[in-house]
């Protein structure tokens, strides 16, 4: 893969995940770290941040680049009360037939 591909899909992968938090949660989010697994592992960049003035609110989140979707989303107890304290449940299913 050529560098401009590579760092083409770092962005994608870090504005898919920032969307994901404005969407889901309604929080601004900072990426501060990105790592690309090597393509024969698995077509995932993972990726640490926090919220925007927050930094014990943070998380871990994976994008995965060629289904254009988050997983492996991991949040520290801090971020967790924030997103309770709006009225969501971050642990609940979003489509019972998965």
């Amino acid at each position: 893969m050529n560098k401009p591909e590579n760092e083409s899909q770092m962005q994608d992968a870090k504005n898919l995940a920032i969307q994901y938090f404005k969407d889901e949660y309604g929080l601004d989010v900072e990426i501060t770290d990105q790592e690309k697994l090597a393509e024969y592992i698995s077509p995932q960049i993972n990726m640490k941040g926090y919220v925007k003035g927050k930094p014990e609110e943070s998380f871990n989140i994976s994008v995965d680049y060629e289904d254009k979707k988050t997983t492996n989303f991991v949040m520290s107890p801090e971020l967790e009360k924030a997103i309770r304290a709006k009225g969501i449940d971050p642990f609940a299913k979003k489509d019972a037939a998965k």
